[in-house]
């Protein structure tokens, strides 16, 4: 082997080494990461005798089911858990998800993520305003919102995900809505 084929060899090699550790430095440190809810809609399929009044098979990002806040409706259905399901204590929260809006008379509309503190401290209360962020009709749309939270939470502090409509207005659909927490 000649001294170029042996440099050209190693360069080869060192570059596919550091490569390698900046995309490990890139992934996702799944302890750092907690999964509040990650919900599909589907796993209410099958149970008797009927599905929750906040299900649709109208529309779905995937699967057969979505959350459905129908025309003239204020709420639907919430989701409940608390922080100590992650093991510790978030920074911050993340809420992706998708919507699908019928037209654009969904009037004020949120997704709202609260956590409450049990008196405490003042609970925390964000929305992500989706008639301020979607500007498309009768298509999927994707949302998200990044949450900052206080570092004196508690792991028996409760966290509610609803969706709110103070001022009614048309059909709205959600799927694949995940809330993560990250420290």
């Amino acid at each position: 082997m000649t001294d170029y084929t042996f440099r050209y060899k190693l360069r080869v090699l060192s570059s596919l080494l550091l490569f390698g550790l900046l995309m490990a430095g890139c992934a996702k440190d799944e302890s750092n990461v907690c999964v509040l809810m990650n919900s599909d809609f589907e796993q209410f399929d099958g149970w008797v005798p009927t599905l929750p009044p906040f299900l649709s098979e109208a529309k779905a990002h995937s699967g057969r089911y979505s959350y459905f806040v129908g025309a003239g409706a204020e709420f639907a259905g919430t989701y409940h858990t608390t922080l100590e399901r992650c093991g510790f204590i978030p920074s911050r929260l993340q809420l992706r998800g998708w919507t699908y809006l019928s037209s654009g008379l969904i009037r004020a509309t949120n997704v709202v993520v609260e956590v409450r503190c049990h008196d405490r401290r003042p609970n925390i209360w964000r929305a992500l305003a989706i008639d301020q962020v979607v500007r498309r009709y009768q298509q999927w749309e994707p949302i998200t919102k990044t949450i900052l939270l206080p570092s004196d939470l508690e792991p028996t502090d409760e966290v509610w995900v609803s969706v709110w409509c103070p001022e009614r207005g048309d059909s709205k659909y959600f799927d694949d809505l995940t809330l993560e927490a990250w420290r």
